[in-house]
Order: structure tokens, then C-alpha cells, then sequence
């Protein structure tokens, strides 16, 4: 199942177990791979300088929090490079923004809102828009119901275990301390528990039993590096799916046909204009068509109508909901 990447064997390999567990140590790393804790240490390292890793992150499940996601599209009038940068500057520092990327098509930006409610979305995103209201020529919202999570199976020969986030869960008790962790873990998730420790004033066993606790709780689903897919030789699009006529069982066998498949990295059930995102890595578009017509053939009774819109470079990935911190220290 593994595809041939355009980094080196060694790198490919690094990157599977990144993949597996992004808090695993080099030096276990380095035991699959009969190699030195060094030798991976330096490997890791040479991807961040190629640019091909660009963090290391946490998946979170946002409802764990009692948050609700928005997906928007910004189609923007593009004045300047600087004007362009400001708007990119502003939507990062919004602490409810988790994810910003440029994208190809019909639209120019692609951008994930974590809120408490419909009405907190809708206030923020006016207040965007009205400061923006030069570069936002028009825009799209989705309402994101659950994500699915598979990582890239095309590092590997066997598939990774499904992590859902969002959907029908309840909101769990996160006090202080654990919020500061899933903060300092949001945004590197190799970060030592030594360091969160030392950062907090306490001892790093607790530090430890506090992240085996919230991943028992299934608040932390998993720990992802961030890649760059152009510069590991692979191109990034999400796929907007439109139904036609879909029972339980056809969604079911399609989302089974997603999970296996070895490009799809994950795929969000939402409401509006589409009904399903899915995002996928391919070596060019022509495997990206093969793709496509796989699912039209196979699922041709269901799917209505198929967009893909190219995803070029990812500013800002996030999952966990960095309002909630922030309006607790206000």
C-alpha cells in the first residue's frame, strides 16, 4: 500500500511512525528501524529544514469541550500581497479560528471556526467581514457535523485505526491544568512532559497521567505530524461530495470504501451546500481523476455531483478550541 514519495527511504519510513504516534520517542523510532536515536533525531530534523515537516499536533475531539465547527470558504479580491497577508495575520490570531489554507478554484481560502454556539459564529464572522469588507468578495459555511480521521495510509501497508471527532458526544470536565497541557500539546505535540511540567510547576508524572487520562476520556484522539504535501512530492485537495438520494446503508458502505482507501486522510460529514468533505493527498491530478471516477462508478446511484478544489499550503492547523482558554484568563 505504501506509495513512493519524493524524500528519501529513511525519511518515509520516519515519517510512518510520525504518523502512528507523533509523541513517539526517536529512540523507539530508531529501534523499529534498526537505527540510531541520533540517525532519526537528525532525520526528523532535515524534514523540518526541507520544509516537508511542518509541526507536530494534536488531534482533539472540540465537542469534548462543548465547542460546535464551522467550515468557511473566503473568496476574496485579491488588492495586494500585503493586504492579502493581513487578512491571512488576523484570522490567526482569532482564537476561534483553528485552521487556515489556501486554496484553488472558486475559493481562495479555506478556514475552520471552533464556537459555543450558532449566534458566537455568526457575530464573529460579521465582524470579519466587516473589517475585511474590501478582500471578502463572497463566502460559503458549512456546518461541520463529524470528522473522520485515518492519516496517511500510503506511508504505510496496514490501516490506522479510525478517530472520530465531533458528532454525538457530551462535553467532558476539563479543569485549568488540563486545559493548559492540551495548549501546550495543541500546537507540538513532541513537546516533553518535562518541559509542560517545568512550565506549569509541577511534576512531570503528572503531566503524563494527565494526558493518559484524556485520551482515555478520548478528548485527545490522537498525535499527527504536520506535513507540507508539495514538498514530500503530493498534491492536497478536498473533495466536495453532493448526495442524491442516500440511505443509512449506502453512507455507510461509502464512508467503509473512504476509510480503506489509501489516499484519503479524512473526510467530514456537513450541512449546506455539500454534504461531505473529503481530504486527500495524490501524487498528481491524474490520480486524483482515477480517484474520482472510482467513486462515481462505484457509488453512481448516491453521488450527485463531485468538486475538487486544490488545497496549496495550510497557515494555520489546530483542533483544539483556544476561545475557551482565552475567555477563561479574561
Amino acid at each position: 500500500m505504501a506509495d513512493k514519495l519524493d524524500i528519501r527511504n529513511t525519511e518515509r519510513l520516519a515519517l510512518k511512525y510520525l504518523e502512528m504516534d507523533a509523541r513517539m520517542s526517536f529512540s523507539t523510532i530508531g529501534k523499529k528501524l534498526k537505527k540510531s536515536q541520533q540517525q532519526i533525531s537528525y532525520t526528523v530534523n532535515s524534514m523540518v529544514r526541507k520544509g516537508i515537516l511542518q509541526k507536530f499536533y494534536t488531534v482533539m475531539d472540540y465537542s469534548k469541550f462543548g465547542a460546535i465547527s464551522f467550515r468557511v470558504y473566503f473568496r476574496v479580491n485579491y488588492i495586494d500581497e500585503k493586504r492579502f497577508l493581513e487578512f491571512i495575520k488576523h484570522l490567526a490570531k482569532d482564537s476561534h479560528v483553528s485552521r487556515i489554507s489556501a486554496c484553488g478554484g472558486r475559493y481562495d481560502l479555506l478556514c475552520n471556526f471552533l464556537t459555543y454556539n450558532p449566534s458566537k459564529f455568526n457575530k464573529n464572522l460579521r465582524a470579519i467581514i466587516e473589517k475585511f469588507s474590501e478582500q471578502v468578495h463572497d463566502y460559503l459555511i458549512l456546518t461541520n457535523i463529524v470528522t473522520r480521521e485515518y492519516g496517511r495510509k500510503y506511508l504505510m501497508k496496514e490501516i490506522l485505526p479510525e478517530h472520530i471527532v465531533g458528532g454525538d458526544r457530551y462535553p467532558e470536565n476539563i479543569d485549568d491544568a488540563d486545559m493548559q497541557i492540551l495548549s501546550q500539546i495543541s500546537e507540538d505535540a513532541r513537546k516533553s512532559s518535562v518541559d509542560i511540567a517545568s512550565s506549569l510547576s509541577v511534576n512531570p508524572k503528572t503531566v503524563i497521567n494527565r494526558i493518559k487520562k484524556l485520551k482515555q476520556k478520548k478528548v485527545i484522539r490522537c498525535f499527527r505530524p504536520q506535513i507540507n504535501p508539495e514538498k514530500a512530492g503530493m498534491a492536497s485537495y478536498m473533495l466536495m461530495l453532493k448526495y442524491h438520494n442516500i440511505s443509512a446503508k449506502e453512507e455507510k458502505e461509502l464512508v467503509n470504501f473512504l476509510r480503506i482507501h489509501k489516499n484519503i486522510l479524512r473526510l467530514t460529514k456537513t450541512i449546506g451546500k455539500w454534504d461531505m468533505e473529503i481530504e486527500i493527498e495524490v501524487k498528481n491530478p491524474m490520480e486524483l481523476r482515477k480517484v474520482e471516477m472510482q467513486m462515481r462508478q462505484k457509488f453512481s446511484s448516491i453521488i450527485q455531483n463531485i468538486s475538487a478544489i486544490p488545497v496549496y499550503y495550510t497557515y494555520k492547523y489546530s483542533y483544539f478550541p483556544e476561545f475557551i482558554l482565552e475567555d477563561q484568563n479574561r
